[in-house]
């Protein structure tokens, strides 16, 4: 290529060494190029050549500004071929995309004030496009081949969801129907079991802190202790303890096989409670105290003798409940049948 080049710029100062003139001619300006048809991106080369009758103080030849935009210099080299001959070589690369012209370029001649401008004939250039001569021109466009659209898919889709969505509302419906016959439904609520020794605990304790001031108030308080222990014989021994008299009530504990220290610290308390009812005796701070730990003596010989007892008695009313909840919802449900 670089070869090429030499030879192609060898030629061309040849050629404007034939053409030189005489000196004392006018001068004028020449242009000079291989051009034949380009395409976009060809380079060409181009010569101007100027004749003159005289030395100039400058002489301008033409730059990138005045090629346009379908033009660009990729070289530029000035040779002075005589004193009267003076020439340009440019190396042009061309992206035109039809016919044109190189346009007309101007050379400037300066001499002190005076400056002289020259200008170059026009050059036209063909355009030589890439396409086969059938395809110069574009082809029109292909219409959008419009595919066959498959809507299964968006039909299974949709009976998919809509068959989830039907059964997820019967769920709804059936889990309402619940829920309101649950809260409609009565629930069996069992009969907690009362233990004689703890019940009889909580008596005596709420007797600790009463306030013992006047025979009334001692009254109450004998009153409220003797009931308390026949609470606690009616509650365990199916006893009417509170419906009997004390002679009675001693009576039917000696008669029961009762163990005698129960017995004993029983007739104590109700002893004392009757003389105060009954015989308006004025008892102490002190034989107060004194009977409430009786009632503390009975407690403590109660939890060692009738424990076994109460775990009979607690056995025996879990057994009852259970058989009055399985009572109570039998029942219901032949209600509910029969109302369906």
């Amino acid at each position: 290529m670089a070869i090429k080049k030499i030879v192609t710029e060898f030629f061309i100062v040849c050629l404007l060494l034939i053409f030189i003139p005489l000196s004392g001619q006018t001068q004028n300006i020449k242009e000079f190029s291989t051009v034949d048809s380009l395409q976009v991106g060809d380079t060409f080369d181009f010569a101007i050549t100027l004749d003159k009758n005289r030395e100039y103080d400058e002489i301008t030849f033409p730059d990138s500004s005045d090629f346009d935009g379908t033009f660009e210099i990729r070289s530029r080299k000035q040779f002075k071929l005589s004193q009267y001959k003076d020439s340009v070589y440019y190396e042009l690369q061309f992206f035109g995309t039809v016919d044109t012209l190189i346009p007309k370029l101007p050379v400037q001649l300066v001499q002190k004030q005076d400056t002289t401008t020259l200008y170059t004939n026009p050059v036209p250039v063909g355009f030589s496009s890439i396409l086969a001569g059938n395809d110069e021109s574009l082809r029109p466009l292909k219409p959008i081949f419009e595919f066959a659209r498959a809507w299964w898919p968006y039909i299974l889709g949709f009976l998919i969801l809509a068959i989830a969505a039907y059964y997820a509302y019967q769920y709804y419906l059936q889990w309402q129907v619940q829920q309101e016959q649950e809260k409609e439904r009565p629930t069996f609520t069992p009969t907690p079991f009362q233990n004689p020794l703890k019940e009889f605990r909580k008596s005596i304790q709420q007797l600790e802190n009463a306030e013992l001031s006047t025979q009334e108030d001692y009254k109450d308080f004998y009153s409220d202790l003797g009931d308390a222990i026949r609470q606690y014989y009616e509650s365990l021994y199916n006893l009417p303890a509170l419906e009997s008299t004390s002679g009675e009530l001693l009576n039917m504990l000696r008669n029961g096989s009762i163990d005698q220290d129960l017995i004993d610290d029983t007739r104590a308390v109700l002893q004392e409670a009757d003389m105060v009812k009954f015989a308006k005796f004025n008892p102490t701070q002190k034989q107060a105290d004194r009977a409430l730990k009786k009632a503390y003596n009975f407690l403590d010989r109660a939890q060692q003798i009738d424990g076994p007892r109460i775990d009979h008695l607690r056995r025996k009313h879990q057994a009852k409940m259970e058989s009055q909840r399985e009572e109570f919802y039998e029942e219901h449900k032949n209600s509910e049948k029969v109302n369906a």
